[in-house]
């Protein structure tokens, strides 16, 4: 009688268990849902979410990196900074460099704020301007990523004030992948990223221009293999 007790409880027990891992309608038999992560993307200036997200380097992303969430972030609406950007231009022009240190803060606050309430996010991507606010928010906040991908960006050089935070934080604690087409005019960023980040890949594509590579693109196989270098077990 105390075995048959015994066995009764196990079946008990085992009964409990099983039903904790059901789908939302208590279904044993379907799958375990398992939450993405997920990528806080900037696009560039004067762009919108919509345009970034509707380049086909993008979607291609989206399609091939289905572990993933990407969450596309809109530029403050304000009218100190210009249209769809995330700081504006130098008072002076961009040939007087902007020594203000807080020149970037309503976009440093509002992304903040979509952190605190979309959060936690494993990366971060930029997109042109885009990358130059992910380094400036990285060296600003307290929010933490695991990494940056960069698309066709540079360093906010006409910005001495911004730049200054990001040396004083550097070299930046993230794994950085860090792109750029051999046909676009601001090539150059390359180098000025790479050399703030600790941890940077850098994939130079021989065709394409100022725009994310598409599936194509003779690079795009390491795009997706940093994606996912360190998750599901991918060394």
């Amino acid at each position: 009688m105390k075995v048959n007790s015994l066995i009764m409880s196990l079946i008990m027990v085992i009964s409990t268990l099983s039903g904790c891992i059901g789908t939302e309608d208590g279904s044993p038999d379907g799958e375990i849902e398992i939450s993405k992560m997920k990528i806080l993307a900037l696009h560039g200036g004067g762009g919108s979410p919509e345009g970034l997200m509707g380049q086909p380097g993008m979607q291609d992303l989206m399609d091939d990196l289905p572990e993933f969430e990407f969450f596309f972030a809109d530029a403050p609406d304000d009218e100190s900074l210009c249209d769809q950007c995330w700081y504006a231009d130098p008072p002076g022009g961009k040939g007087e460099p902007n020594e203000d240190r807080n020149w970037a803060d309503l976009s440093i606050q509002y992304l903040n704020d979509i952190v605190e309430e979309h959060g936690p996010f494993y990366g971060i991507l930029g997109y042109s301007q885009g990358c130059p606010m992910a380094t400036v928010y990285i060296a600003n906040s307290n929010a933490s990523f695991e990494k940056a991908f960069l698309f066709n960006g540079y360093l906010p050089s006409t910005h001495s004030g911004l730049n200054d935070t990001i040396n004083e934080a550097a070299p930046l604690d993230v794994d950085a992948l860090i792109f750029g087409g051999g046909n676009d005019v601001f090539i150059f960023g390359v180098d000025e990223l790479s050399g703030v980040y600790q941890e940077a890949t850098v994939i130079i594509s021989s065709t394409a221009d100022h725009h994310l590579p598409t599936a194509e693109d003779e690079v795009y196989g390491e795009i997706l293999a940093f994606f996912r270098q360190g998750t599901n077990d991918v060394p």
